[in-house]
């Protein structure tokens, strides 16, 4: 789609900023690394505004530098002993495909303590395969934090606020391409691909599964588009675009009796109160 520039207030800043570092247990204590761009939320937000809001000490890097050698990230992370650090899943799939075993023996990831993975879909092979491969340099699978977010919320909508090892299901991969949620064993012949929990709202009730066509909330099982409703974290809107802004800030359920929600375009469903994301919206492509 065309660029959008999100408007952010400062009251956003601040009470998006508690609720991360809520939800990551941030403190003054905490050391942090991040290659992620400034003019990216998690890049901004997370990466720069967050340490500046627990007073944490944090190393940044240019984005650059982590793509022409992945493994300079872990290693700055090894330096400088950070206990929190992350990003997107190809961030992860790249260290695993671009270090080598020797690099990987110099490294100590001992001290990461959380280790974020948003802004794209969490893919559970990624997760196993880089806690495999980063296993002898002191890494723990329970660092990792799969997350959900977005600019237009300012920056986290959900996360887990205790610290466990990521979980995940497998569905039927025909009721999923039906947009239903069946269960099934990873043995099973039919299984999709793992879909990993995002973890809880980060503000109770604040998610709501919606059908895109009628605005009626969907009964439990079935996917639908991911509607966050109200709070200050939520944006004031597309910049100098009025027609966006209505469209996604201002919706409502078909009742009308609750609203404003911000509409996502994101697809997923809620199951024992954590959030699993399916997919976009506008990336569907329906044959027949």
């Amino acid at each position: 789609a065309l660029p959008k520039g999100v408007m952010i207030s400062h009251d956003n800043l601040l009470h998006n900023s508690e609720l991360i570092g809520r939800c990551f247990g941030n403190t003054a204590e905490s050391r942090g690394v991040s290659w992620l761009p400034p003019y990216h939320d998690m890049g901004l937000v997370g990466g720069i505004l967050q340490p500046l809001y627990v007073g944490a000490e944090m190393t940044l890097m240019a984005p650059v530098s982590f793509l022409q050698r992945p493994v300079r990230w872990l290693e700055a992370i090894s330096h400088y002993r950070a206990t929190t650090s992350g990003g997107p899943n190809f961030a992860y799939d790249l260290c695993v495909r671009k270090t080598t075993p020797e690099q990987r023996r110099s490294l100590d990831l001992s001290a990461w303590q959380l280790a974020f993975s948003g802004a794209e879909p969490v893919q559970q092979a990624t997760l196993t395969q880089f806690a495999a491969a980063f296993a002898d340099s002191g890494f723990r699978p329970q660092a990792f934090y799969p997350c959900y977010g977005m600019a237009e919320t300012t920056l986290l909508v959900t996360g887990e606020a205790v610290q466990t090892e990521p979980k995940h299901l497998i569905l039927k991969a025909s009721d999923l391409q039906q947009n239903r949620v069946t269960l099934v064993d990873a043995s099973d012949d039919d299984a999709a691909r793992p879909i990993v929990s995002c973890g809880p709202p980060a503000i109770a009730s604040q998610v709501c599964i919606v059908d895109p066509d009628s605005h009626r909330p969907c009964p439990a099982n079935t996917i639908g588009e991911i509607w966050v409703r109200w709070s200050r974290s939520v944006a004031q809107g597309y910049w100098r675009r009025e027609a966006a802004t209505q469209e996604a800030f201002q919706a409502t359920l078909a009742d009308g009796a609750e609203g404003p929600f911000l509409r996502t375009g994101d697809l997923g469903f809620l199951h024992q109160g954590d959030l699993y994301v399916t997919g976009r919206l506008k990336d569907l492509i329906i044959i027949r």
